[in-house]
């Protein structure tokens, strides 16, 4: 009996370490380790972003309930896709390493992981 439970009592500790240290690994590269930095929307595709730049709240409330810009947290984790395809040093894409999603944020509201 109690070898029983304390197979289980460690199998239990086990399984806690290894959730941890999952949850301590950024799945992006060291390179690619981003945070955002303010409130920002994210844009589905660098055509919206483009048309939110200036910001304006109107079209931002516009494209939100469309479905294709999403406010992104300040200091929400993300990877950067370095190779991106487009040559425009003011725009980063950015996957959210909970979500399916790929976003365009403004480089000003990106800043390196620690």
């Amino acid at each position: 009996m109690k070898q029983s439970f304390f197979a289980i009592a460690v199998a239990v500790l086990g399984c806690v370490a290894v959730s941890q240290s999952a949850l301590a690994t950024s799945p992006c590269g060291k390179a690619e380790a981003l945070q955002i930095r303010g409130d920002t929307p994210g844009a589905i595709s660098y055509d919206v972003y483009r048309q939110l730049r200036p910001l304006d709240a109107h079209r931002l409330a516009l494209f939100q309930d469309a479905g294709t810009v999403k406010r992104l947290p300040d200091g929400l984790d993300v990877c950067e896709i370095a190779d991106d395809g487009v040559r425009d040093p003011s725009a980063v894409l950015v996957h959210v390493p909970q979500g399916n999603m790929a976003w365009w944020v403004s480089a000003a509201n990106v800043e390196n992981a620690d």
